[in-house]
């Protein structure tokens, strides 16, 4: 029987996961937050803060524009670590 536990289906889902934890820490680090207020800049639950950071979380679209829009962080830097050049 499968593990009921969400996970990433791709090595493309890990790795955006992986980038949204690097950019997200990052930002954290430089607001000088702490990870539960992190959390509720992006408008999400502590644990799936966490869960994100270890790269276990299932993040919809829609909470991955919350997040790039409340750290006023574009999406394709959020999810490919790609900072836009036009910024």
């Amino acid at each position: 029987m499968a593990s009921k536990r969400k996970k990433p289906d791709t090595d493309l889902g890990t790795m955006i996961l992986r980038n949204m934890a690097m950019v997200m820490e990052r930002e954290r680090e430089k607001r000088e937050l702490t990870k539960k207020e992190m959390a509720r800049l992006c408008e999400i639950t502590s644990p799936f803060y966490f869960a994100i950071l270890n790269a276990t979380a299932n993040p919809s679209l829609q909470v991955i524009t919350r997040i790039s829009t409340n750290l006023k962080v574009p999406m394709q830097e959020l999810m490919m670590g790609i900072k836009s050049s036009d910024g």
